[in-house]
């Protein structure tokens, strides 16, 4: 596994937000580190968008606590985790990005890499829509397929892997919610570097948004993070 974060010149201080290290990440430094991990293509890094309900899910289960610590980037995904930031002296802003938001940066560095995308799990037909639809919003953006018919359960890894294997994926979305989809990450990250994935980021409901079959709140509620209250 490589260090977490960025190369020296890039690499931007973390602060632990309940026992996890939590990245300052903006966006243009989000995409610079997805196209370095393209290009590497040693090992599937793996990205955690960190939210409340991660945090509480960790501190009742340490095996999940322990998968998010191995992960390669966890940004700041929630107000409660930039508050919580707040709250150490000193501390400057800890930027947030949403799985929403995370899901156009991969579409955005598929583009630019040419790097297949999978979309794996979420409600049915929710996955094709989402394709359909970063399409439009990205140009070149590609997407080489998605299973939706599995589940987090070891018992379905070898026919999700042997899909996203046969599509020549570079990038896995998961949407399986937490913690599934942090223990399937894990669970398969060498699998999934043998498959020559590059990047796997577990994404929860930011499928359905951009499917168009949930609605993001209004700007002005996303600018004070009350997406939650929404």
């Amino acid at each position: 596994m490589i260090a977490r974060g960025f190369t020296p010149g890039d690499r931007r201080p973390e602060i632990a937000i309940l026992g996890l290290p939590v990245d300052r990440i903006d966006e243009e430094s989000a995409a610079r580190w997805i196209d370095d991990q393209l290009a590497a293509a040693t090992h599937c890094g793996h990205i955690v968008t960190y939210n409340p309900e991660y945090a509480m899910a960790a501190r009742r289960d340490p095996s999940f606590m322990d998968a998010l610590r191995k992960a390669d980037l966890v940004t700041a995904d929630g107000i409660g985790i930039s508050l919580a930031a707040r709250l150490h002296r000193g501390s400057a802003a800890l930027p947030r990005m949403t799985g929403v938001e995370l899901v156009r940066l991969l579409a955005e560095a598929s583009a630019r890499n040419d790097a297949p995308v999978f979309l794996l799990g979420a409600d049915p037909g929710v996955a094709p829509n989402a394709a359909a639809r970063l399409e439009d919003a990205v140009s070149g953006a590609r997407f080489a397929g998605w299973w939706w018919e599995g589940t987090s359960k070891s018992a379905d890894d070898a026919e999700a892997i042997r899909r996203i294997s046969e599509s020549n994926a570079r990038i896995i979305a998961v949407a399986y919610g937490a913690p599934g989809q942090v223990f399937w990450i894990e669970r398969n990250r060498d699998a999934l570097t043998e498959a020559g994935v590059s990047i796997a980021v577990g994404v929860g409901g930011a499928l359905d948004y951009w499917a168009g079959s949930a609605r993001l709140a209004p700007p002005l509620v996303r600018r004070f993070g009350l997406e939650w209250l929404y």
